[in-house]
């Protein structure tokens, strides 16, 4: 669950022994967790951090933890949500349907259920922060946004710190043009050094070597966008 390691929680639990016990379990897997004892207190603290996750308790004061997850998707968010439920919630599950949940977990938690859970959310991240480039042989070359790696056959292909910024500025274009000046500056923004278009060739070169034929194309005097087609 190495990508969860990354991740900002936010867990809402109106039973104050029982958050304590989580959260503290919970920070093994999250870079940070915060926590919340009612609905009102979970929403504006979502607000304000903007977490990768929530784990929320169905039943919670001021506001339930279904209604803080419908606020939530109305602020447009399709951040990562788990509901904690009583076996009596069935009818609140029905109407949670619509939200995308990861998962629900009925209380008492088992650790082993909790554990299932992590797992499907760290699936659920990847998938989330995934991108198929090119379909190459059978295969498709993978970009991991968070930890910003390049993959082809489940392999990572060893990239340079440059490497790596250039293909972030194609990747983000979404195959509109990007100039010769613009890369320039991204690249070598806090180096003090005179813009030179072969540099830049210099490094896209580099970089077509570590990728499929035509995945860097060339507008001639003008810069270079990704082609974002199927390669065969």
């Amino acid at each position: 669950m190495n990508l969860l390691n990354q991740m900002i929680l936010l867990y809402a639990e109106d039973e104050v022994d029982i958050q304590k016990h989580y959260s503290n379990y919970f920070k093994h897997y999250f870079k940070f967790v915060h926590t919340a004892v009612n609905g009102k207190e979970a929403l504006a603290k979502y607000r304000e951090i903007e977490p990768d996750v929530v784990i929320l308790d169905i039943n919670m004061p001021y506001l339930s933890g279904l209604e803080v997850a419908k606020k939530i998707r109305e602020d447009g968010s399709d951040v990562c949500i788990i509901l904690l439920t009583a076996r009596t919630d069935k009818k609140a599950l029905i109407e949670a349907v619509e939200l995308g949940l990861v998962t629900y977990l009925e209380k008492p938690i088992c650790r082993g259920s909790l554990k299932k859970a992590l797992a499907k959310l760290n699936q659920k991240v990847e998938s989330k922060n995934s991108i198929n480039l090119w379909f190459y042989k059978n295969n498709y070359y993978i970009w991991d946004k968070i930890r910003q790696q390049l993959f082809y056959r489940q392999q990572q292909i060893a990239l340079t710190k440059q490497e790596i910024i250039l293909l972030e500025i194609l990747i983000v274009n979404n195959g509109a043009k990007v100039s010769y000046q613009d890369i320039y500056e991204e690249v070598w923004f806090n180096e003090d050094r005179e813009y030179k278009e072969s540099t830049i060739k210099t490094l896209i070169s580099t970089l077509r070597v570590k990728l499929p034929p035509k995945a860097i194309e060339n507008v001639y005097g003008m810069g270079y966008y990704l082609n974002l087609q199927t390669i065969s």
